[in-house]
């Protein structure tokens, strides 16, 4: 049971939300493997703290 709350905190929501948002065929074809995860987190800490994209 704890887990299922964990799963399902505000965060993690927001998290998935922005990650599938990042997500687009675009920016997969256009960084590499190790660019498009930090690229990814910059977009995700840019969005958490602007709060919309």
């Amino acid at each position: 049971m704890k887990k299922d709350f964990i799963k399902n905190t505000g965060i993690q929501l927001l998290l998935d939300k922005y990650k599938k948002k990042f997500r687009i065929s675009e920016n997969i074809q256009y960084y590499s493997k190790k660019d498009y995860l930090v690229a990814e987190k910059k977009f995700i800490k840019y969005a958490l703290s602007k709060g919309k994209v």
